[in-house]
């Protein structure tokens, strides 16, 4: 049973009040360490593995950029269970859906990680943000704490990433503890909600207020923030369709993808060390080129790419958690987005499956039911 708590924001300034938290939890070692984001002194945005409280100066909790998926992160970090350290790791809600999917995909070692998920209205790309705003600690800190304050503006923001336009999850589905301020005044609180014993300790030392679990205000903004994203993501998926659907429309669609795989290397969910297109069976030599060529007349080149994203899709259609950093890291900027939005939803949906939403839901493809399919096979 959930269970929540509000905490009082110090001086308006809802990064440093979650500074502090963050600081206090690694001085009681309730945590070894925590995964969370940062800016360099080089105006560069990255998650940073903080341990050290005296240096919380450098973490910004709040900060709304997302310059890579940071499951990524945790499967590197915790691809083992941990025997002598505990990770705490904040999430944004699509990293931690990728986390949950990667931990039932065994990438991911559950032991001794502490799941924090905090509210994500949208991020935007770390190349959108001004250095010269990123070059005062100060000036970053105040716009950080005016855009989580400013929650009016989130749903008509053009400049958040395309894949967060298309989000209808703002909140974690699942976590040891989560952090919230959708539809609450950041300036003055915050709220904590636990779902575990993990959770549970987390709490230990604080000064909170008791809150009742279902918040009204809280829960009228968050419905509001969904309905509307719904509608936006079928705006875009209807676009798509126009444009998109049919084997002549993808190929136009994809026309110029590079074939640098930055897509398949930057997804959190394609986990295989070795995959089968950067291997060696797809290599020809010289003359298989030019035989090809002639069958043909004439060959694209480099070839093979839309094979290599229907293949790609095919493969993690039904744990993709839509979070858009293959969009991102495409030199081509072909909209992957929506894209694979359609294709994965549709992909879960047959299979009645949402992609991070329970750990102890199976993997579509790892399992059989009878009632599957009846639709399209014998009784």
């Amino acid at each position: 049973m959930a269970k929540s708590w509000f905490i009082k924001v110090q001086e308006n300034n809802p990064q440093q009040t979650l500074r502090n938290l963050y600081a206090q939890w690694l001085k009681n070692e309730q945590v070894s360490a925590l995964l969370v984001p940062a800016v360099s002194a080089t105006g560069v945005f990255a998650p940073v593995l903080f341990s050290d409280p005296e240096k919380v100066s450098n973490i910004s909790p709040l900060l709304p950029v997302m310059s890579v998926n940071a499951a990524s992160i945790v499967a590197e970090i915790a691809a083992e269970p941990a025997t002598e350290s505990r990770l705490g790791v904040v999430l944004r809600p699509c990293e931690m859906r990728a986390v949950v999917e990667l931990i039932k995909l065994q990438q991911i070692a559950r032991d001794n990680l502490v799941l924090i998920g905090i509210d994500c209205p949208g991020t935007y790309k770390p190349g959108s943000i001004s250095p010269e705003l990123t070059a005062s600690s100060d000036k970053l800190d105040e716009w950080i704490n005016e855009f989580v304050s400013n929650q009016e503006q989130y749903l008509k923001d053009e400049h958040l990433r395309s894949a967060c336009r298309l989000c209808e999850f703002p909140t974690p589905l699942i976590a040891d503890m989560t952090i919230g301020f959708l539809g609450l005044n950041p300036r003055k609180k915050l709220i904590l909600t636990v779902y575990t014993e993990n959770g549970s300790r987390l709490l230990d030392g604080l000064e909170i207020e008791p809150t009742e679990d279902t918040n009204p205000e809280r829960n009228k903004y968050l419905d509001m923030f969904v309905r509307t994203r719904q509608q936006q993501c079928e705006q875009k998926i209807a676009d798509f369709d126009r444009v998109g659907i049919g084997y002549q429309n993808l190929v136009r669609y994809f026309a110029h993808c590079l074939n640098c795989h930055n897509c398949m290397k930057v997804c959190p969910i394609c986990y295989c060390r070795e995959c089968f297109f950067d291997s060696d069976v797809l290599k020809r030599e010289q003359d298989d080129y030019v035989r090809l060529s002639r069958r043909k007349g004439l060959n694209r080149m480099p070839a093979g790419t839309l094979l290599f994203h229907l293949t790609r899709m095919n493969h993690m259609m039904t744990s993709c958690v839509q979070c858009g950093i293959c969009e991102d890291s495409c030199p081509a900027e072909i909209g992957l987005s929506v894209l694979f939005k359609k294709v994965s939803r549709n992909a879960q949906a047959a299979f009645d499956y949402l992609s991070g939403r329970s750990l102890d839901e199976p993997l579509p493809l790892t399992t059989f039911r009878e009632d599957e399919f009846r639709e399209i096979g014998e009784e």
